[in-house]
């Protein structure tokens, strides 16, 4: 299972990061395409396209979340950065990264350097001791920006202002060394004391800066946070979009379900009549009424709810499509129940996970015909595919 040289890495394949670097980038998409063409078959009259290759197939991950640990060295404990191994024993002090963008790798070795110069201690999930718990780093590819989380397992920090200064100063030094033209614009506490799998706690303090940075999507503008769900490959979203725009009928009144902070709303805002987008998340609906209005679009409409409610309210308005853009667990059945039952010509589902589409598309067949599904690859050297899929009435 050695990679090829290209795209070797240390750390593989013990590294929990990805699963595919021994195979060829060529090879791994005839994977992928053979897997879905398996997967969906079996239904009748189904165009299965050809997948979209990512533009970039090393580094394009403009987020990292990396777990902070300690290993023995002889009567020493040390803190160490990284991911889990496979086994999820422990987590390796991450040396590379072959899918991390360079500087947010540059970053996080600046930021394991920062806790150890000032003797932070990493947390310890078994008796729920220590500070450091995860860095969350996201970084803009149009304006270069980039955002530092550091999650801790407690509030009150002494001396913050000094530590934060010390950070600040070995971020500069390892991105200057680098040569890096990319620019930290803020860093956050986000604190987390439950005892969770689950990455961000409620509160965030700013140590510097702001809490956003300016990513765009074509000439779109979005605000992107710690918590904000965007799409990690930036050289991969476009492809992904235009798939939904080219099967939307021009003047359409569309729903946008599970939509975040608009980005697929305000895209097919241009081709459409009208967009209703529809999400659960408080802070996505502010920052997706935000997004419209920094962009100038007038004929969109954000509701806030659980999608099985307003999807409901949002069938009022006649809409000729519904998007769906579900998390991994994909529909619940209550919702396709809806879409069944409803008078829609047309759905565009964005998946995230072959086989709750597989299960979805069961379901969704009892009173649609599954035209077309086009997967496409926004997670290079994984086992990870996202796909757009065309039912009609």
């Amino acid at each position: 299972m050695k990679p090829p040289a290209s795209q070797s890495c240390q750390h593989y394949p013990e590294c929990a990061g990805c699963d595919r670097l021994h195979i060829g980038y060529e090879k791994q998409l005839q994977h992928k395409q053979e897997e879905i063409a398996t997967l969906l078959g079996g239904f009748k009259g189904l165009e299965i396209l050809p997948i979209v290759k990512s533009p970039k197939e090393q580094m394009y991950r403009h987020k990292v979340q990396l777990p902070f640990g300690h290993r023995k060295i002889g009567k020493r404990s040390v803190l160490t950065l990284g991911l889990h191994n496979k086994e999820n024993t422990f987590i390796i002090d991450q040396k590379e990264c072959r899918i991390q963008d360079r500087d947010l790798t540059t970053v996080a070795f600046a930021i394991r350097h920062w806790a150890r110069t000032e003797n932070l201690s990493p947390y310890n999930e078994k008796n729920g001791s220590g500070l450091l718990r995860h860095i969350v780093l996201r970084k803009a590819n149009a304006s270069q920006e980039i955002l530092v989380g550091i999650v801790t397992n407690t509030n009150e920090i002494p001396g913050r202002k000094n530590i934060t200064n010390s950070l600040q100063s070995y971020i500069k030094q390892f991105l200057s060394k680098e040569k890096s033209k990319a620019e930290v614009v803020g860093i956050l506490q986000n604190v987390n004391q439950r005892n969770t799998k689950v990455v961000l706690g409620e509160k965030e303090t700013t140590w510097y800066g702001r809490h956003f940075i300016k990513e765009k999507i074509g000439e779109l503008n979005f605000q992107i946070g710690l918590s904000t769900f965007f799409q990690v490959n930036p050289y991969q979203i476009e492809n992904l979009y235009s798939l939904v725009v080219q099967d939307l009928p021009s003047d359409s009144i569309v729903v946008d379900a599970y939509c975040g902070i608009g980005t697929i709303s305000l895209y097919v805002a241009a081709k459409s009549k009208k967009v209703i987008g529809l999400e659960e998340n408080p802070n996505s609906i502010r920052s997706a009424i935000g997004a419209a209005k920094a962009n100038g679009i007038e004929n969109v409409v954000f509701t806030r709810g659980k999608v099985l409610q307003s999807l409901q309210s949002a069938l009022n308005e006649k809409p000729d499509v519904v998007i769906v853009d579900p998390p991994r667990e994909g529909l619940d059945s209550e919702t396709k129940k809806i879409l069944l039952n409803s008078k829609i010509g047309k759905i565009l589902y964005v998946s995230c996970n072959p086989e709750t589409l597989r299960r979805d598309s069961v379901e969704l067949t009892k009173s649609f015909r599954y035209q077309k599904v086009t997967p496409v690859d926004l997670f290079p050297h994984t086992s990870h595919l996202e796909s757009v899929s065309v039912f009609v009435r």
